[in-house]
């Protein structure tokens, strides 16, 4: 399900993605490792319930492998799964250790995992291309975690990680959109 952008919204995703697509990959892999560092120095992760995204190489996400190889062991990891038959995104659990696959989106997934709620995480990481001062956040624009965010329990916390800096223009935001609780840059946490 595709989600309605208004506003703003299309104008400041074209134009990050376009910003991070030109990264150079010593930029990406070296802010994704203070990235992590800083989210694991800011925030408990062990012994959770962690809800982690896997990067899709071709964008330029934030590599979260650093923060799932922290935790691998200590910490229930938890990610999404299209269920192709359901027309929908599945919450999953997963042996850390296991191999992964490319799903829909070329988003990386276990091939090997259970199905579980959403309501069960404490914490999810969060994809994002642009955030504002409140808290807004603009994706790719197809309301996979807009979906998602609405499915956890009120106390999850949620993160987002980020590349760049806060926005200095605020996002308009639409009837379904989600703020973040925290978004984690390479040099701050920024909270809401």
């Amino acid at each position: 399900m595709a989600a309605i952008s208004s506003g703003n919204k299309n104008r400041l995703r074209k134009s990050a993605l376009s910003e991070r697509l030109s990264l150079k990959e010593e930029f990406v892999e070296g802010n994704s490792i203070k990235i992590s560092n800083q989210l694991l120095n800011n925030f408990s992760l062990l012994k959770k319930n962690v809800h982690l995204f896997y990067p899709i190489s071709k964008n330029k996400e934030v590599n979260t492998w650093h923060i799932h190889k922290s935790i691998n062991s200590n910490s229930t990891i938890y990610t999404s799964v299209y269920e192709k038959s359901k027309d929908k995104w599945q919450c999953v659990s997963f042996n850390p250790f296991v191999k992964f696959t490319k799903g829909k989106l070329d988003i990386p997934i276990p091939m090997d995992y259970r199905l579980e709620t959403f309501d069960k995480i404490e914490i999810i990481l969060i994809p994002l291309l642009v955030f504002d001062k409140f808290g807004n956040r603009v994706g790719y624009g197809k309301g996979i975690y807009d979906t998602i965010l609405n499915q956890l329990n009120k106390n999850c916390l949620k993160i987002g990680l980020s590349f760049f800096e806060v926005s200095k223009e605020n996002i308009q935001v639409d009837f379904h959109d989600q703020s973040l609780d925290y978004c984690q840059t390479p040099n701050k946490l920024y909270k809401f």
